[in-house]
């Protein structure tokens, strides 16, 4: 299986990590210079840019994907990727990281998103 994963922090790089384990083709994208720590998931492709653009998206071959997973720290950025990865490269699965629990009620197939996972409330 092929996934993108948008967002290198330590959630994406941990997803990679499990995925990889597993036998999956994993590339992560992230727009910080900051999070290119290829090392930690050297098996990884990896692509410095903004998973918004659409110039980066083909770069990272969205249209040869079978799962996007939308984990930045940022809703805005994982709702429109996941819309993007669904309607303009027409990816069969999306699953996207909710940061907000207020925003939770926006993460479903409307936005493109397929599985929505936030973080249990405290």
């Amino acid at each position: 299986m092929r996934v993108v994963i948008a967002g290198a922090g330590s959630v994406g790089r941990s997803i990679a990590r499990e995925l990889l384990g597993h036998g999956h083709e994993v590339t992560l994208v992230d727009r910080a210079p900051a999070a290119m720590r290829v090392a930690s998931v050297a098996d990884a492709e990896w692509l410095l840019g903004d998973a918004c653009e659409m110039s980066i998206l083909e770069q990272a071959h969205l249209e040869t994907c079978d799962v996007v997973v939308a984990a930045t720290g940022d809703d805005k950025v994982n709702l429109v990727l996941s819309l993007i990865a669904r309607t303009e490269f027409a990816v069969p699965r999306t699953v996207a990281r909710v940061n907000n629990p207020k925003n939770e009620w926006m993460f479903d197939e409307t936005w493109g998103v397929d599985v929505p996972v936030s973080t249990p409330a405290s």
